[in-house]
């Protein structure tokens, strides 16, 4: 490939993973339904690691791109984890699982 193909591919993979923490970002902030959000979070997340990706074949070191990547996945993985658990506990209390409805909760 010639160097101003492979510049209109980095600019594209730049351009859809900022616009993947945008959608997710806004899922996050825009839905009620708990599990709308973490799917918005997860969006989000794949959309951080495309952008280590992106970086790290824009900077030739893809050694601490991928590494870093596999990190920000494990914990991506945890992140999910526990916030499913604690959907399941919200939907045995708030069956509608609305964040609204959530401001009864007592410690």
């Amino acid at each position: 490939m010639n160097d101003s193909v492979i510049t209109g591919l980095d600019g594209l993979l730049s351009v859809v993973s900022i616009f993947m923490v945008a959608i997710g970002f806004t899922g996050m902030l825009t839905q009620r339904a708990v599990i709308k959000q973490v799917i918005g979070m997860k969006i989000m997340l794949q959309g951080v690691a495309l952008a280590l990706i992106q970086a790290g074949r824009v900077n030739q070191d893809m050694r601490l791109a991928q590494s870093m990547t596999i990190s920000a996945v494990i914990v991506e993985t945890v992140i999910i984890a526990i916030a499913l658990a604690l959907i399941v506990n919200v939907y045995l209390h708030y069956p509608t699982g609305d964040i609204d409805q959530m401001d009864r909760l007592k410690g």
